[in-house]
Formats: C-alpha cells, structure tokens, sequence
C-alpha cells in the first residue's frame, strides 16, 4: 500500500528508490572513498526499516594477489561491518589471484535491512578502498580495459519497509 500497512502491522514497502552507476570508477585510496554509487530516500516513519540491496557489475584490484575492499555508508556511518579482531573493518571484500589481474572482474551482490530511526532524507552510498595493498580498485570494468573486458553497470536499491 502506499502509505504502509495498517497502525500495528509490518512488512509492507512504502517507497523504493534506485541508484546506478554505468560509469567506470577507480581509485588507489588505501582510505574508503565514495565511488559515486548512491541513492538518497526520505523516509515516511521513523520507525520504518530500509532494505539496502548493491549489485557491483564488476570489482577488482589490478594487481596480483591483491584486495579490493567495499562499504555500504547511511550517511557518515557504516550499516554492517565485520569485526576488526584482524584487518579491516568492511562490508566486504575481494581478494584475486590470478597471472593477470588486470582483467579479473567479479560481481559483487549484498542486502542489509538497516534501522535508521528517523524521517529524515538520508543517503546510502557504495565506498571503496584498497586497504594496506597496492594497486588500483576498479568498479564497473577492469585495469586491462582491452575489447574483451566488460563495462558493467551498478545499482543500489533502497525499500522502505514498514516498522
């Protein structure tokens, strides 16, 4: 429904909004940088959860035996992490091992239901790094960028679901 379910119920999706980016995207930041990959929604209840799903078309390090690192960011704040006993703290990662990984490309697919607590406008954003490693993280295609290789698309989509 478009305002939700009825006073008492959950699950219905008020509003989903989407974020592409068909661009290629890189960077040798050892830092998390945003890759321009973003959506922005206003949610109607503060009560109301946002279902966040990224798809990365491709992802990779262009050197061999290295990491490519990603973060889904609310804002200034990471919505799930894991824990830093070790390494970093991230969504995820990707790790390749290949004789030439500069034409390594591997989709990335993650979902994450994020309580915000609030109505208002807010921006959930794909950011990259390469961590301690060397190289280049590249979104949407690869370092090789020869007639071979893909140049791929990326989406964020957000639902708000009803509290």
């Amino acid at each position: 429904p478009r305002d939700g379910l009825p006073s008492g119920s959950a699950g219905g999706i008020i509003q989903v909004k989407q974020g592409t980016l068909t661009s290629k995207f890189n960077t040798a930041s050892s830092t998390m940088v945003d890759s321009g990959l973003s959506v922005t929604i206003t949610p109607t209840r503060s009560d109301s959860k946002i279902l966040v799903q990224v798809s990365l078309g491709s992802l990779s390090n262009n050197e061999r035996q290295k990491r490519a690192f990603m973060n889904i960011v609310r804002d200034s704040t990471n919505v799930l992490v894991g824990d830093a006993a070790t390494g970093h703290e991230v969504t995820a990662a990707l790790s390749t091992r290949s004789s030439d990984d500069n034409y390594i490309q591997v989709p990335v697919s993650f979902m994450v239901l994020d309580s915000p607590a609030t109505t208002s406008t807010i921006t959930y954003k794909v950011q990259l790094s390469k961590g301690s490693d060397s190289g280049t993280v590249y979104l949407n295609g690869s370092a090789g960028g020869d007639s071979m290789s893909g140049n791929t698309a990326s989406t964020i989509i957000v639902m708000e679901v009803s509290g």
